[in-house]
């Protein structure tokens, strides 16, 4: 599982424990009542193109990768970018700048209820989609 923007660490103990953050997460937005499937998690760093990135996601591909550096910067925030990734990754999302957890730029940090509520309205979304 490989990206152009980032270069995944190979896996050892505290990658390990990296990756674990991210994964208990995706599993926090599951116990508010998203329904996700199963996530491959990576875990890397920028490539010396993209240095702004802190994570990306395959379009519905249930593939994520996260940076060290999104982790570095607190769990809130960590939290706002695993999220956003999931929209991706689960959801199909596009960047939209009028919302705050799908912005492409990390703005507004929301708590954990905000990240919530706008991660459910994707899946409603996507449900919708779906179903017409």
């Amino acid at each position: 599982m490989k990206t152009k923007k980032i270069k995944n660490f190979k896996m050892n103990d505290a990658v390990y424990k990296l990756r674990r953050q991210v994964i208990e997460l995706i599993y926090e937005a599951k116990r508010g009542g998203v329904n996700l499937p199963r996530i491959s998690v990576r875990i890397g760093e920028q490539k010396a193109k993209y240095k702004n990135v802190l994570g990306c996601a395959k379009m519905n591909g249930n593939q994520m990768w996260i940076t060290k550096d999104a982790i570095d910067l607190g769990n809130d925030t960590l939290r706002n970018v695993v999220f956003h990734e999931i929209a991706h990754a689960v959801f199909n999302t596009e960047h939209d700048e009028k919302c705050p957890l799908m912005s492409a730029a990390v703005g507004i940090i929301l708590n954990k209820v905000d990240c919530l509520k706008h991660l459910i309205k994707y899946q409603t979304n996507k449900t919708i989609e779906q179903v017409a």
